[in-house]
């Protein structure tokens, strides 16, 4: 009997050092995923407040209540079966347990995410966030992490002291500051790199308001900008990639870029120097694709690379092109696709004779003078 509670023992000692092993995530934890050998996919990841984050090629995975092995499997097992990598070695780690935060925007000089101090009120958020002189606080909005929505005189705590104007924060709240009717600033949310409220001498324009917010993100979608104007009850619509000239801005526009739902990538795998993802941009070619993974390897063979092209029936176009006659000149380039692999064959039995460096060096050149040329 002793040797049968001592054999059960050890067992419970062993599940409790495996479930050590491989915390549950939960949600606002931070990720650290790694895809050997890519370094485009092996990052940082957050996990927002419904327990999920989103990876490139994959999209989203549920995160929350599962421990880091079994995310590091699934992973691995969605590239697998989506063709981007054939046995992928992933791991996921803990790099950062969830910290409670809260979130200001519009008229203030310093939005953002701040951490939540405890018994933060809302002039505390305020006060960091430095509302600007167009600021509307008669108005301000919170909305709660469960969904509740509230808009706030924060004047009357302000000029008279009301604390029911002055509320406690919670973890995950947003609070967002409007622009004072009759101001003389423009407000720039979303995709931007500084968002926040610029004055309408400095920003006349769309361009020059993008311009005064520090330019559009990588992962902004610039066909969907809204601007909202107090006289108008329907935003306006604009797509950045089509419009010709610029378009006249009025003090109080609300502008707010939006991010693409799901972000466009070009995996490039094989005889580069640089294998993994590249960040898709409209129009892209494969000789732009090969040189921002590096360009190729000596060894690479550039007669045969291949398009790999997902269909609408799941399967794959298949297209195989030679760089060399695209770089001499007697063949078009390939124009790609969000979503298109691309792979430069790269045989181990592959000698490189006497003449591949200056085969490779010329074909570098000659990528370098295509891409000048556009």
């Amino acid at each position: 009997m002793a040797r049968w509670v001592g054999l059960l023992a050890l067992w419970l000692t062993l599940v409790a050092v495996w479930t050590q092993d491989s915390p549950r995530v939960q949600a606002g934890d931070s990720l650290r995923i790694t895809v050997e050998g890519d370094e485009s996919l092996s990052r940082v990841y957050v996990v927002d407040s419904s327990g999920a984050f989103r990876m490139p090629l994959i999209g989203l995975v549920q995160a929350a209540g599962r421990t880091t092995d079994e995310l590091a499997r699934e992973i691995a097992q969605r590239l697998r079966e989506g063709n981007f990598y054939r046995d992928p070695k992933v791991t996921v780690e803990i790099a950062q347990r969830a910290q409670a935060t809260i979130t200001v925007q519009g008229a203030v000089r310093r939005g953002g995410d701040y951490p939540l101090q405890a018994g933060w009120r809302l002039s505390d958020a305020l006060n960091a966030a430095q509302p600007t002189d167009t600021a509307d606080l008669s108005a301000v909005r919170l909305e709660r992490a469960g969904g509740e929505r509230l808009t706030i005189n924060h004047l009357k705590f302000v000029q008279e002291g009301d604390e029911s104007a002055n509320p406690v924060l919670q973890a995950g709240d947003r609070i967002f500051v409007p622009l004072r009717a009759g101001g003389r600033s423009v407000l720039v949310l979303g995709a931007v790199r500084s968002p926040g409220a610029f004055d309408h001498n400095d920003a006349r324009t769309l361009i020059q308001a993008l311009g005064k917010a520090g330019g559009t993100l990588p992962e902004a979608d610039t066909t969907r900008i809204q601007i909202r104007r107090a006289n108008q009850a329907e935003p306006i619509a604009v797509n950045l990639n089509t419009i010709t000239g610029d378009l006249e801005l009025q003090p109080g526009d609300q502008i707010t870029v939006p991010f693409r739902s799901v972000r466009q990538f070009i995996v490039v795998r094989g005889g580069v120097n640089r294998a993994g993802l590249i960040n898709y941009a409209e129009n892209m070619t494969l000789t732009q694709a090969i040189e921002a993974a590096g360009g190729p390897k000596p060894n690479a063979i550039l007669e045969r690379v291949v398009i790999l092209r997902p269909t609408e029936r799941g399967r794959q176009q298949r297209l195989t092109v030679n760089l060399l006659e695209v770089a001499q000149g007697t063949r078009p380039d390939e124009r790609l696709l969000p979503g298109d692999t691309v792979e430069v064959p790269e045989p181990a039995q592959r000698r490189a004779s006497a003449e591949e460096p200056l085969r490779i060096l010329w074909l570098i050149l000659s990528i370098i003078f295509l891409v000048a040329r556009r």
